[in-house]
């Protein structure tokens, strides 16, 4: 875990940042598109989990939930107030993000953003999977979605939501080719439906992976300092 920490006097609250890569490729140091939230007085702790090459899932929710033990147990001692912890990731990270947001709830995990994320990996893998060749969705798996079909229900945030899922904002590319519109669209239509507080942010013109301008950044920062706000 690498920790950026904002020099405010007080205990910050935290935004667990989880890197995007397919399951399969990244570190916890590339690519920390929410490295900027420190200039409005959130600290962002960026995590490492394990690659789907090394274990498949749920070892990747797994090392997030215990990253978030981690932070309650340790915070204080680095200037971070542990009842105030958020999560965010992009892509891959963005669906860890979500997921975790789901399992914990937001008595833990008090809001998410979650940038172009896969929701349904039954959808996006079946979709997406390429012949020949094992696609993304199916290394995390272990095989193939047939083959692991409730894993993958499972594994899809889609199938989490509920009254006590945390705020969420979801940000994804209009011609996003890799994880389509319409899985963040479906994961706001499912939080609408359970009445949770959520959002999404539709970027013209972008597609897959890419960083937020000003106007987007300052969107996420006032996101997270709204609900963090609520707790004091």
């Amino acid at each position: 875990m690498d920790l950026y920490v904002p020099q405010t006097g007080r205990p910050a609250p935290v935004v667990l940042w989880i890197f995007g890569g397919g399951w399969k490729i990244g570190s916890k140091g590339y690519h920390v598109n929410v490295r900027d939230l420190t200039r409005s007085g959130i600290a962002v702790a960026a995590i490492q989990y394990r690659m789907s090459d090394t274990a498949v899932y749920p070892a990747q929710l797994d090392d997030c939930r215990a990253a978030v033990r981690w932070l309650r147990e340790n915070g204080r001692r680095y200037g971070l107030d542990p009842r105030r912890i958020g999560a965010s990731g992009e892509s891959a990270g963005g669906h860890l993000a979500a997921l975790l947001g789901m399992v914990e709830g937001k008595a833990s995990i008090r809001a998410v953003c979650a940038l172009y994320p896969p929701t349904d990996l039954i959808t996006l893998g079946t979709t997406h999977g390429k012949p020949r060749q094992k696609s993304s969705v199916e290394k995390l798996l272990g095989g193939s979605i047939e083959q692991r079909l409730a894993l993958a229900a499972e594994a899809s945030p889609i199938n989490h939501v509920s009254a006590s899922s945390p705020p969420f904002l979801l940000i994804h590319g209009a011609n996003d080719g890799i994880v389509p519109l319409e899985q963040s669209q479906a994961l706001l239509h499912e939080l609408e439906q359970a009445k949770v507080e959520a959002r999404l942010i539709v970027v013209p013109g972008k597609r897959h992976w890419f960083r937020l301008d000003k106007h987007q950044a300052e969107e996420v920062a006032r996101f997270f300092q709204t609900h963090f706000e609520m707790l004091r």
